[in-house]
């Protein structure tokens, strides 16, 4: 009987070959889709999932007056909690270590110099007690025991020392060129860590033990990172208290010894470790973020592409079951019961779901090249073919059971009488409501959603990036000094002698050194104001270096006073409106001429206020800000190009390379335009608009496959209506009027549902956002009316067909 249902389908299959094809490419893109997903969340909530005792690891975060968090401590925080805070059975510091090249001498082969190595750090055992490294040679207890000491991955030992076993990499030397020069010994080798994970140093220094001074109690550094690890029926709220007390207790002492209260700009907080992937409000130094709410929002598109497919299947095989009438009334009549029909039209499903699947493969393999920038890096679309093959058949069953059982239950309807008399009622398209009328509208639901969202969200990014920032980005390429060149002797203060050649450069409007404007880093420190008052008002201050062409190149504005005279050193300062208001000034003007200082300094005067400016993404308020020169800290070239003539920024480009290799190297010269720079702040956003983008695209293509079958239903049904219409003088306009009326109630059906549900949707993520665009009424009519579009194309072509038909023809069989 099997063989004779699977001969049966199969021909089935092959004679309605384009509902078919269609059902197997709807059920093919929602198969991959699913899958693709499914590897991405898999990826991302895997983060170290393979840690024991990962429940009561903790990682200190900063938490900054103004809202924002770092994933940075001060420096000498972890000594102090080693000697003073109990309940912890690991104190874990890992400071990354910035070093401008290493050395391996090699006997037999050129020696091995790699410049700007990543991923290096200091800790001490603690490190490894905390996390279960596999020891290849060396021992935990005593690699870390001496300062000349370090610790390598395997991947990192065969690196440096190709085709050595780790036993023989064993005392072999390392020459770091940072700050100094220091030759370190391998103690240790590792294996390579699990990944992913938050951990992902390859190289360990000894981190060294040293008295901090006060001051340091009060600086903090991204790259200086914490993890405790507490015991067993530890109180960890209790404990973070006891952090903090002991945090402001060093503040306060830093105040009285430099003899003046300092108001404490920060706070401690502790992040769980299985959450530290998705901390995305914690700005963390060389650390992959991602959204939760963004990983939610997959599952949830997954699940709807899903659905989507087995609503598409569903309507379309409903459309075809008044053409099989007689087939299934000669089967009833040669006795086949119930369970026999619904087991054919399951194997039908069944097989069109496995032919998609098949399909899905490739797909996948499609669909991983056009995400590929969303894609985590590392992650293969095929990890282990029993996966794929378990996910794939589990999938096949459920869609089977899900897209099946409705059609199939509805064959069983069918009555023998009524199909030999040439008429058939078990779906009618023509009922006010029917299940495939709700499916379609549901489909056309969330393809609203979809378009509204993709609409708001390319709205707010356009508006991020083409918003007034309160300076010119217009034409302005960036070029850092890298920071290996920063501290060496023999480049010292270079930059401004090629700053003086490149100013008589053709093609070059303005030229200056400084911090970019808006850029993801920052650095900020408690600033006073120096008044009559007892104790001096402070506030926590950002900083930005820049010199005398600054504000002039990218038309920042002054609102008072004047701009920073040249020199060396700082000495003036230049603050924002922000500031001015936060230092209690009722006008820019009152600001001009007072005194301020940063912590512990002395005191300089306030010589301009300038108009506000964005320095941080549009996540983040605009916040106090003090400009200042600093020739040490003017690293970084602000060029603006002729804008009248960009087809020759590319030959203006050369000339500065070529300018730039008479006073560095050639190959550091690294240049990136600006606006490229800030779009790069917003990566997340753009992930999730080509995202929405995507799913939005694909949502219409199912929907619209959906809409075709009940057309088809519809069309088929009416046919001899159709007829006696146009017999008596219905016109083919008119007639394709009435077959499309329906279908689009059905569409503003669905806009009247999916409006509000989009409209909340949008509103609830553009809160994140502190200047955010406004959601307004155009947005949802270009969503409807290009659904309307839409949809009319996929039914004209049922309807144009059935108008222009013949009457005789579907008569004739009356």
């Amino acid at each position: 009987m099997l063989k004779n249902y699977l001969r049966t389908s199969l021909r089935h299959l092959w004679r309605k070959r384009l509902f078919t094809a269609l059902n197997i490419l709807g059920l093919a893109i929602g198969i991959s889709s699913c899958w693709i997903i499914y590897r991405i969340i898999q990826h991302e909530f895997s983060y170290d999932a393979q840690l024991p005792h990962k429940e009561s690891i903790y990682k200190v975060v900063s938490a900054f007056g103004s809202g924002d968090k770092m994933g940075g401590i001060s420096a000498p925080l972890y000594q102090g909690i080693r000697e003073e805070i109990p309940g912890l059975d690991h104190v874990v510091p890992l400071f990354y270590q910035w070093i401008n090249a290493v050395e391996i001498k090699r006997e037999t082969k050129t020696d091995f110099i790699k410049d700007d190595p990543q991923q290096i750090a200091a800790t001490d055992r603690a490190y490894f007690e905390m996390l279960p490294y596999t020891w290849l040679a060396g021992s935990k207890a005593s690699a870390l025991n001496t300062p000349e000491s370090v610790v390598l991955t395997a991947s990192r030992a065969q690196e440096y020392f190709p085709g050595t076993p780790p036993e023989d990499i064993l005392h072999k030397t390392i020459t770091y060129f940072g700050r100094d020069t220091v030759q370190r010994t391998v103690t240790g080798i590792v294996a390579d860590y699990y990944r992913p994970s938050e951990f992902t140093a390859q190289e360990f220094l000894t981190l060294p033990e040293k008295t901090f001074e006060k001051y340091m109690w009060t600086n903090t550094n991204g790259s200086d990172k914490l993890y405790l690890q507490f015991r067993a029926g530890a109180n960890v709220t209790a404990i973070l208290d006891q952090i903090n007390k002991l945090d402001q207790r060093h503040w306060k002492a830093f105040g009285e010894e430099r003899g003046s209260p300092i108001k404490r700009g920060k706070s401690y907080e502790l992040l769980p470790l299985k959450d530290i992937h998705f901390a995305t409000d914690v700005s963390d130094y060389g650390v992959r973020k991602t959204s939760k709410a963004v990983l939610y929002g997959l599952v949830g598109i997954g699940v709807f592409l899903l659905i989507l497919a087995c609503i598409n299947y569903i309507n379309m095989s409903v459309a075809q079951i008044p053409q099989r009438g007689r087939e299934i009334g000669v089967r009833k009549t040669l006795g086949s019961n119930r369970w026999h029909l619904i087991g054919q039209f399951l194997l039908e499903t069944f097989l069109t779901t496995l032919f998609s699947s098949i399909l899905a493969s490739a797909f996948i393999l499609l669909g991983f090249w056009i995400v590929s920038d969303i894609i985590p890096e590392g992650l293969t679309p095929y990890s282990s073919p029993r996966l794929f093959l378990t996910f794939t058949l589990s999938l096949t069953l459920l869609i089977t059971l899900l897209a099946g059982l409705y059609p199939s239950w509805l064959i069983t309807r069918v009555k023998t009488t009524s199909v030999f008399k040439n008429f058939f009622s078990g779906a009618s398209a023509t009922r006010r409501f029917s299940l495939q009328k709700v499916l379609i509208v549901f489909q056309f639901v969330i393809a609203l959603i979809f378009i509204v969202s993709t609409i708001i969200v390319s709205t707010q990014l356009r508006h991020t990036l083409k918003a007034d920032m309160g300076f010119n980005k217009e034409a302005i390429v960036l070029v850092d000094v890298p920071w290996k060149y920063q501290n060496n002797p023999r480049y010292k203060d270079k930059q401004f002698t090629l700053l003086n050649q490149l100013r008589n450069l053709p093609g070059i409007e303005h030229i200056a050194l400084g911090s970019a404007p808006l850029s993801s880093g920052y650095s900020s420190s408690p600033f006073e104001l120096i008044s009559d008052k007892k104790d001096p008002a402070g506030i926590q201050v950002f900083k930005k270096w820049i010199d005398t062409a600054y504000l002039s190149m990218y038309q920042m504005e002054l609102l008072a006073g004047r701009n920073l005279h040249h020199s060396d050193t700082t000495n003036e300062f230049i603050i924002n409106e922000t500031a001015a208001k936060a230092f209690g000034f009722k006008s820019p003007q009152e600001a001009v001429g007072k005194m301020m200082r940063q912590s512990g300094n002395s005191a300089f005067s306030i010589v301009g206020v300038v108009k506000d400016f964005h320095s941080q993404d549009f996540y983040t308020s605009i916040e106090p800000l003090a400009l200042m020169s600093d020739k040490q800290n003017l690293l970084t070239f602000n060029i603006k190009l002729n804008t009248r003539n960009p087809s020759q920024w590319q030959a203006t480009l050369k000339t500065i390379k070529k300018q730039w290799g008479n006073i560095y190297p050639p190959d550091a010269f690294q240049y990136h335009f600006y606006d490229e720079t800030l779009e790069s702040l917003y990566i997340q956003e753009r992930q999730l608009a080509k995202l929405i983008n995507l799913a939005t695209a694909i949502t219409i293509l199912i929907s619209c496959l959906g809409l075709f079958g009940l057309a088809t239903l519809t069309a088929f049904q009416r046919t001899k209506e159709i007829g006696i219409r146009k017999v008596l003088g219905a016109t083919i306009s008119g007639i394709i009027t009435m077959l499309s009326k329906d279908f689009i109630q059905l569409i503003c059906l669905a806009f009247l549902i999916a409006s509000p549900i989009a409209w909340w949707c949008m509103n609830k993520w553009l809160e994140d956002f502190i200047y955010r665009v406004d959601i307004e009424w155009w947005m949802f009519a270009v969503a409807g009316l290009s659904t309307v579009c839409i949809a009319l194309l996929t039914v004209s072509f049922q309807a144009i067909k059935a108008a222009i038909a013949n009457p005789v023809d579907s008569l004739r069989n009356e």
